[in-house]
């Protein structure tokens, strides 16, 4: 089996949809409510941009050493997403702005449905990464030059924070992709997976694939 970037995406589809969820339940006749989507927007607008700058800066780095033009789409996908999320964040302020709560309500509604487009179009943009720029990395490079990625980001995070984001992916995959994630860290980082193990456990019950990496 070639190696996998883009595992994570489980992770980033659930969160969206999950906010998109929330945001369809919200009284937006309630300011605490309303309040309390801000704050999980701007968790979101975070993890976006973080996910975005990894992907510009370490996979399409790849594909520019090689001359490979598959990334340039998706670059201009994070483009515009700034761009867009930075226009919820305004329509967000206008909702919490306004007074009169009728006028709240027509705007929530409108604040959700331009969200949800957004969550949509993240969709597809996924899918063009896992099926165009995936492809094209393992049709270019080794499955142990790509592993390579994967080991600075390891090398760069503490056991606690390995921890903290087994902790936020694991409840979204399946056996395989926490098998992979972990085979990387005990093969990049050995001391670190030692110091994690046991601390990752509760996550691993449906997971036997996991067993033999318990030989350190």
């Amino acid at each position: 089996m070639r190696y996998k970037f883009y595992r994570e995406h489980k992770y980033v589809s659930f969160a969206l949809n999950d906010l998109e969820r929330h945001i369809a339940k919200t009284n937006f006749r309630a300011l605490k409510e309303v309040k309390k989507i801000k704050s999980e927007f701007e968790e979101i607008v975070q993890m976006l941009k973080g996910h975005a700058q990894y992907e510009n800066n370490a996979l399409h780095e790849l594909l520019r050493k090689k001359h490979s033009p598959v990334y340039v789409h998706v670059e201009e996908d994070h483009k515009h997403y700034d761009e867009t999320l930075e226009n919820l964040r305004l329509s967000l302020k206008e909702v919490i702005a306004e007074q009169e709560e009728e006028a709240r309500v027509e705007m929530g509604y409108q604040f959700y449905l331009q969200y949800r487009k957004f969550v949509g179009e993240n969709l597809l943009h996924l899918h063009e990464e896992e099926t165009v720029i995936l492809p094209e990395l393992q049709r270019l490079y080794t499955d142990e030059e790509l592993k390579m990625v994967e080991a600075d980001t390891y090398r760069r995070m503490s056991p606690r924070e390995m921890i903290e984001m087994i902790g936020v992916l694991f409840p979204h995959m399946n056996p395989d992709d926490k098998k992979a994630f972990l085979t990387d860290i005990k093969d990049c980082q050995p001391n670190k997976f030692i110091e994690i193990w046991t601390e990752i456990q509760p996550h691993l019950r449906d997971c036997p694939q996991t067993e033999q990496l318990r030989r350190f």
